[in-house]
């Protein structure tokens, strides 16, 4: 897997709203807003899912996904494998955490990405370059 560098890792923890592809095993693609998504580490993003129907369909067909966003410090594409956490530590942590930060919310399943590659999405001459 690959490690985020600082740029990237400020550049997402500093944006509010992320998109997160997937893609059934017939092409057919999903794209969704997420609000409640973390940084574990600097090659590991959660995602907490409390209303996934689409994306959950496509991730038990093909689980690799892209999320992508742009923010005040910038923007970037990640590209990786997903895993689903519904009934371990993974998924109690997620739920401890959506309980402090999102009272309202109540996840169904803890989304585990690895990062594998990273590409640029800011206009311009390097725009869609892998990067990482």
């Amino acid at each position: 897997m690959v490690a985020l560098t600082t740029e990237i890792s400020e550049s997402l923890t500093g944006t509010k709203t992320v998109f997160l592809a997937t893609s059934s095993k017939n092409r057919v693609p999903n794209v969704v807003p997420i609000g409640a998504f973390k940084l574990l580490d600097d090659e590991t993003l959660l995602i907490s899912d409390q209303y996934f129907h689409k994306t959950m369909q496509n991730i038990a067909e093909n689980p690799v996904v892209a999320l992508s966003w742009w923010g005040e410090k910038g923007g970037f594409q990640i590209k990786g494998p997903v895993t689903i956490h519904t009934n371990d530590e993974i998924f109690r942590q997620d739920v401890a955490w959506m309980k402090e930060v999102r009272p309202h919310l109540a996840p169904k399943s803890a989304v585990v990405m690895k990062v594998a590659e990273v590409y640029h999405v800011k206009p311009g001459t390097d725009a869609g370059k892998k990067i990482l």
